[in-house]
């Protein structure tokens, strides 16, 4: 398998060691030099190339993704913040007929955190003293905030416990009783941490999910990246995992 990279920072290079030692070719490899507002992305660059890799920026993965659509190369898009702007290109993917994978993490675990807030929320939903809430914290440099996977938390905690109505990730005095406070944390070079938690007056519980490495991402980057060079259609990353989980092919 040949794959391009588009987006060269911290989590590019990680994907190439990663795909490197497993085998996999790599290259071309587009960043924002030599691929200004994605007219690097053509059917000529990404001749031979099996899958297109994105880890870039919000504000230019639209762009990327209907270049790479107008080559008919499966995608995997690794970027976050523009994920409530997915039906935009959902059209572009499908006439496309191309496999795309998206998500707003790719590490194998947080997936399984998915799971395990979900069912832990679902036991909290009459016991209304719990009162849930979500922390994450990445290094300086990352972009949006909160992370869209402590977004994701969040949402999976709406629609599991019923008693609340929305996420809360600008405070501005107190917290609406119907709110779930979602509050991030900039400092250092730290990859990844997110938290979940249920406060009650004399206890509380915690699951929490922390990366020591980003290639914990590449791992998984590349895991969606078989998966769409085989697959057609469109997927989160947790459809990927769920389908290996139930002993489908990855």
């Amino acid at each position: 398998m040949r794959i391009a990279l588009i987006g060269y920072g911290q989590m590019g290079r990680e994907i190439e060691r990663a795909a490197l030692e497993a085998g996999i070719e790599v290259g071309p490899i587009f960043t924002s030099r030599t691929n200004s507002e994605g007219r690097g992305l053509t059917a000529e660059t990404l001749r031979g190339v099996d899958v297109c890799v994105d880890f870039s920026t919000p504000q230019a993965v639209l762009t990327h993704i209907r270049r790479v659509a107008e080559a008919r190369r499966p995608m995997v898009v690794g970027t976050t913040g523009w994920f409530d702007r997915l039906n935009e290109v959902r059209p572009v993917i499908e006439r496309a007929e191309i496999g795309f994978v998206y998500g707003p993490n790719f590490c194998v675990g947080i997936t399984l955190l998915f799971r395990l807030v979900a069912y832990g929320a679902s036991l909290f939903r009459q016991l209304p003293d719990f009162d849930p809430y979500v922390v994450e914290w990445h290094h300086w440099r990352k972009a949006d905030h909160p992370s869209g996977t402590a977004l994701r938390l969040g949402q999976i905690l709406l629609e599991q416990l019923g008693r609340k109505t929305h996420l809360v990730t600008r405070l501005e005095g107190r917290i609406p009783q119907a709110g779930i406070s979602v509050a991030a944390i900039r400092a250092g070079s730290h990859p990844g941490t997110h938290l979940v938690g249920f406060d009650a007056p004399f206890e509380t519980l915690e699951i929490t999910h922390v990366v020591r490495h980003r290639r914990a991402f590449a791992i998984g980057a590349l895991w969606a990246a078989r998966f769409a060079k085989d697959h057609k259609g469109i997927f989160s990353f947790e459809e990927v995992i769920d389908r290996f989980l139930r002993g489908g092919d990855v």
